[in-house]
């Protein structure tokens, strides 16, 4: 397949969150005397990844969005889940309640700009579909990155977000392109399951040993572990 464009998601794609939500949470459980380690923090970024997957299927389904507190809440849970006994967990929710998470700050996630450059270079269409604020487009213009990009669709701003397909054509039409002509870039299952839904291909940004939930009735066309990874596959073509 020859594609005429790539359709990128942002959040842990193009830019990442510092520190990361694996890391807040790792020292929150730190912060009351649990032990973490490189094995534990791995438990949990997977728990802490289902535990939202399952949130956003349930509120893809119709269950009302949940506050943002209550969101935190769910995390501490999970991450508790994998290092603190059940018997303990109210108390220790009840601690976690006077550590307030750090502020995140956003970043261009590192080889993100060569590799949109030679993405132009190689004549391929670029454009964004990404469930995220409406403020998103001036802050990506503010750090450069909206130059390299026709079309910029914003869940915030659109007012549908991802897995609902009619993101994606919104993306299709404003770059007059049929689904079959664009590869969508993500990280989240999510992504593979709105662009496969879509018509479009999709390149799956995940570790090498990730599985997509059964949630998810689709396997992604490309699975790369950095998105530069991407280059070579589309130099093959």
């Amino acid at each position: 397949m020859t594609y005429k464009a790539i359709i990128f998601d942002v959040g842990d794609t193009l830019l990442e969150s510092y520190p990361s939500q694996t890391q807040m949470y790792a020292d929150r459980m730190a912060a009351l005397g649990l032990p973490v380690n490189e094995s534990s923090a791995n438990e949990i970024a997977q728990a802490l990844e289902k535990a939202a997957h399952e949130q956003i299927a349930k509120e893809q389904k119709g269950a009302p969005r949940m506050p943002d507190e209550d969101f935190i809440v769910l995390l501490d849970k999970a991450a508790l889940a994998c290092i603190a006994p059940k018997k303990d967990e109210a108390i220790f929710l009840e601690m976690l309640k006077s550590i307030p998470l750090p502020k995140q700050e956003l970043r261009i996630v590192p080889g993100v700009l060569k590799t949109l450059g030679a993405l132009k270079d190689l004549h391929f269409r670029l454009a964004i579909v990404s469930n995220h604020h409406a403020w998103l487009p001036d802050y990506l213009a503010d750090i450069g990155l909206a130059k390299y990009f026709e079309a910029i669709v914003v869940s915030g701003v659109v007012g549908v977000e991802k897995p609902d397909v009619r993101i994606m054509q919104i993306a299709l039409d404003r770059l007059s392109l049929a689904a079959s002509e664009c590869l969508y870039v993500g990280d989240h299952p999510f992504d593979v399951l709105c662009a496969k839904k879509a018509g479009m291909d999709c390149a799956w940004l995940a570790a090498p040993d990730s599985a997509l939930p059964d949630s998810v009735p689709y396997e992604e066309d490309i699975r790369i572990n950095e998105l530069n990874d991407l280059l070579s596959y589309l130099k093959e073509e």
